[in-house]
């Protein structure tokens, strides 16, 4: 799979543009807290994104940082198409899945937004 090189500037940039089992998949990043991603299957555009802001003190996100989203927004947005598709899930996959959901339950109950 090639990447497509894409060249931005301004207030939104492309921070991926690349064809997933026959559906393409764009990550955009708006401004310098929004990231997007869309995905285009069958003439339909899915659409999502996160908010995130840089630690406090900080004034932008680490190119580290700006990545590590990127691959969040990748994960959902590949998710989507295998939804679509019908894919089931592995085993190794859902326990993946167990341990993220039980240790964001205890980092939001540390903070006072958990169960």
């Amino acid at each position: 799979m090639k990447t497509k090189e894409i060249k931005t500037s301004g207030r939104i940039t492309v921070l991926k543009a690349i064809s997933y089992k026959g559906s393409m998949i764009y990550l955009r990043r708006i401004d310098d807290e929004i990231f997007e991603y869309m995905v285009v299957i069958d003439g339909e555009i899915w659409s999502s994104y996160n908010v995130v802001t840089p630690s406090k003190g900080k004034k932008e996100l680490t190119p580290a940082e700006v990545n590590h989203i990127a691959s969040i927004s990748w994960a959902m947005a590949t998710s989507i198409v295998d939804n679509h598709l019908g894919v089931k899930m592995d085993d190794e996959t859902k326990d993946v899945i167990k341990t993220f959901e039980s240790v964001r339950d205890v980092v939001e109950g540390e903070n006072g937004k958990g169960k």
